[in-house]
């Protein structure tokens, strides 16, 4: 469900991506399929979490119950989300039944609605946490603010940003499946043909231009950056020399402003050093950093597992930062429990929220995935610090910051504005022009004027 930020640096459009923060079709690691070892290493996983599980709460279901949910894994990750359902249903001792239903997002959209008002929905729901706001404004989904007290789990385990996104107007409404936001990712056997130290990623925006005109040999096809026309948005770079686009409420502008200049300003003035291809395509992108002939490019932790089955030399770091700091656009997945929901569904459902929240199922979730951990004990765990990659992108998942997750017109801010706005900086049109036009088109989306 990669509906937003798909590969490329800064690659594909933001406005789909993180409605599928919530499950690109990821590749499975192909540790998790193979080996006597990796069997052994996963049946100990069921039955850490079953033990783990069974302590969560104080609740019991006094009588065999079915619930069910719906969500848009259609990927790989669906499979991945089915064999961890199955197992809850085969090992918990709740009396509790889990069937999950999975259909393309469109699908899912279209027909809540009408099955929740008329009571043939699923007993809760796997969907993205822009949708939380959507949700509860219609009437869709229940708050669920007693969940950690009913489980008696320790809510202090988990990284604050990624829980305050099942928030809205203080109220909690989900509980988080899983977590995403932008990485750089960085060809290693690049570096170090141009003499960098492949084991040394740039931490700050000077750092990345310096490697990005090292790396970069046109003659050969190489290019030290993927800079796509089609990203969308690049508001990881803005955020990072103190610029923005819009406020988290959606009533006020901030696209025009002289810190926004001077970062596209440079992001042109890298287009002009010839780091990075004309007219690149966010699919390209990929297709290139996956060939070895682009030395850096941004994505989300989808392309992780991919990269890996190929053999690629590569590291992953977080956003370098600018003169305000290093920041990067999140998003991720929520479990939400849906209105109708009585006490004994409630109940059933925290159960097996509760499973999803257990050290055993998060750390099967990120190892099979390449998503990053977001809880403190799972980070601590040998095997995932073991395991460089992912303990480097959960390292780099602290950045997250709101980038219109609760705007109902965050969409078309990216098609409308920052998208146009993006093709017409990257081809080398007159900076402070494509910023004034771009932001009288965001007045007029936001109704400012």
């Amino acid at each position: 469900m990669k509906k937003r930020f798909a590969g490329g640096l800064l690659a594909t459009l933001l406005t789909v991506c993180l409605l599928a923060g919530c499950g690109k079709a990821a590749e499975p690691a192909p540790a998790a399929t193979g080996s006597d070892d990796t069997a052994s290493a996963q049946t100990q996983t069921a039955a850490d979490t079953k033990d783990e599980a069974a302590d969560a709460g104080d609740t019991q279901t006094a009588e065999p119950i079915t619930i069910s949910f719906w969500c848009n894994f259609t990927g790989s990750d669906g499979d991945v989300l089915r064999e961890i359902v199955a197992n809850y249903n085969e090992t918990n001792t709740d009396n509790v039944t889990v069937e999950i239903d999975i259909m393309d997002y469109a699908t899912l959209q279209s027909k809540l609605p009408t099955a929740i008002s008329t009571g043939t929905g699923p007993s809760f729901i796997l969907a993205g946490v822009e949708l939380i706001k959507q949700y509860k404004e219609n009437d869709m989904i229940l708050p669920i603010d007693d969940f950690w007290d009913v489980t008696g789990i320790d809510k202090s385990n988990f990284n604050a940003n990624v829980l305050e996104k099942s928030y809205f107007d203080g109220t909690q409404y989900g509980v988080p499946m899983q977590y995403n936001l932008q990485y750089l990712y960085y060809n290693k056997d690049l570096f170090a043909a141009a003499g960098l130290d492949p084991e040394k990623a740039p931490k700050t925006m000077d750092e990345l231009e310096a490697a990005a005109v090292a790396c970069t040999d046109a003659a050969n096809g190489i290019y030290g950056i993927g800079l796509p026309v089609n990203y969308g948005n690049y508001v990881e770079y803005l955020w990072a020399n103190g610029g923005d686009v819009v406020s988290t409420d959606g009533t006020q502008n901030f696209l025009n402003s002289e810190e926004n200049i001077k970062t596209l300003t440079w992001m042109q003035d890298l287009m002009k050093k010839g780091v990075s291809p004309e007219g690149l395509d966010a699919g390209e992108a990929d297709t290139m950093f996956q060939a070895g002939r682009l030395a850096m490019y941004t994505s989300g932790p989808w392309n992780i597992n991919g990269l890996n089955q190929l053999g690629i030399n590569y590291g992953i770091t977080a956003i370098p930062a600018g003169s305000a700091g290093a920041f990067a656009p999140e998003g991720g997945c929520s479990w939400m429990l849906a209105k109708g929901a009585d006490d004994a569904v409630r109940s059933a459902a925290y159960k097996f929220m509760a499973y999803w929240l257990s050290d055993g199922v998060l750390k099967e979730w990120s190892n099979r995935n390449g998503f990053p951990v977001w809880a403190d004990t799972v980070l601590a765990d040998p095997e995932i610090q073991a395991n460089k990659i992912l303990a480097d992108v959960s390292e780099a998942s602290t950045i997250g910051r709101d980038y219109h997750l609760q705007l109902d017109c965050g969409s078309q801010i990216d098609a409308d504005v920052m998208q146009p706005l993006m093709e017409r900086v990257l081809r080398g049109d007159d900076v402070a022009t494509c910023l004034q036009e771009a932001s009288d088109k965001l007045d007029e989306i936001l109704g400012l004027k």
